[in-house]
């Protein structure tokens, strides 16, 4: 799994270390003459990440297929599961070739290792890499559309589900996927976060400060006469849609917050989450909608990652990874539960994924 630690660490580094320090750089063969032994048993839906393979997979999968609990759709999917399985254990080598000192090649020596499957690493000065240079808003080789592409789509489906008007807020460099929000039958406001202090720009944008204006110059036509005033946000839009840089949001969000209140709906873009570290600086987004794979949340809620560094980048490398995995295989259709997304993958088309927008508590954090 991605989160989890590898008790096979030691093995692992030595051959990083090879990898990357071998003048010659030999050919790795992973995991050929012994498998990794499985910390535990997983549960039958872990079966459906696609993280790590394991014959006693096959009984999971067949002992749920067994106990005739499961409707028509899902046994369908299970029968599915276990071919694909089969094919995957059963392949005898699988090839995967890098190129040296490139910036993926240690990540994804890891992540080989980590399939427990025997899969043959070729070195080749010449060969040109086809991983992207930004995983994550650019186009994987084999998927239909970029994370963040995908990440759009889900805020706009979101949006287009009510009829309220929404605000954008974004920086310069997510211009291209601000403009791409193309809501049905709705208006739209877009407006440039450019300054630094956070406070001032909620304030000003959500109408506070229009409304701080005009209880003065009120209260100014009769200083003697004590008035109550309780700053009103302006009411002509509904959704807000945060589309920034990963460190900006932890001080927008509770600007926002502080001077909107629960008056509007909050929606992340998925560069909120590419700097958080630990589970508990979600909190910093409490009650806001965010792009989050379901297989995120899940490992959350049952405490398995002690560190969220880098995991989408690294979900990204191994979904990728995985797409070498399922066509030398000669898998033809696979529904996976991915680190980044919900993954549609047809053998003879591009991958799908499926981001959804869910909400942040304190109940993700704490099971």
């Amino acid at each position: 799994m991605i989160f989890k630690k590898n008790k096979h660490l030691t093995r692992l580094v030595a051959l990083i270390i090879l990898a990357s320090c071998s003048t010659t750089f030999k050919n790795l063969n992973l995991n050929s003459a012994e498998s990794l032994q499985e910390d535990s048993p997983k549960d039958f839906l872990e079966i459906y990440d696609y993280q790590s393979y394991f014959y006693n997979d096959l009984e999971i999968i067949q002992a749920t297929i067994d106990n005739e609990m499961l409707d028509q759709k899902a046994l369908n999917d299970a029968k599915i599961l276990k071919k694909n399985y089969q094919k995957i254990l059963t392949k005898k080598n699988y090839f995967l070739e890098l190129k040296p000192n490139h910036e993926y090649s240690k990540d994804l020596i890891e992540l080989v290792y980590r399939l427990n499957l025997p899969v043959n690493i070729l070195w080749d000065e010449n060969n040109q890499i086809i991983l992207p240079k930004n995983l994550l808003s650019q186009k994987i080789n084999g998927f239909c559309s970029s994370i963040y592409d995908d990440a759009i789509a889900s805020i706009n489906q979101k949006i287009n589900k009510n009829s309220d008007s929404a605000l954008i807020i974004y920086s310069e460099e997510y211009k291209s996927f601000a403009e791409s929000l193309k809501p049905e039958n709705k208006n739209l406001v877009r407006i440039k976060y450019t300054g630094t202090n956070f406070q001032e720009f909620s304030a000003e944008i959500l109408g506070v400060k229009f409304s701080e204006k005009r209880f003065n110059k009120i209260s100014n036509l009769n200083p003697n006469q004590n008035l109550n005033f309780s700053p009103r946000p302006r009411s002509d839009f509904k959704q807000i849609i945060i589309i920034l840089n990963p460190q900006e949001y932890k001080s927008m969000i509770p600007a926002l917050r502080y001077h909107g209140g629960s008056d509007f709906i909050y929606l992340n873009f998925i560069s909120s989450l590419e700097e958080i570290n630990t589970p508990l600086q979600l909190l910093d987004y409490e009650d806001s909608l965010t792009p989050a794979s379901i297989y995120l949340t899940s490992k959350i809620k049952n405490d398995e990652p002690a560190s969220l560094k880098n995991f989408l980048k690294l979900g990204a490398l191994h979904e990728w990874l995985l797409l070498q995995i399922l066509k030398q295989a000669g898998v033809q259709s696979a529904k996976i539960n991915g680190v980044t997304g919900s993954i549609v993958y047809q053998s003879n088309s591009c991958a799908k994924r499926d981001i959804p927008l869910q909400r942040i508590s304190p109940d993700l954090i704490s099971s």
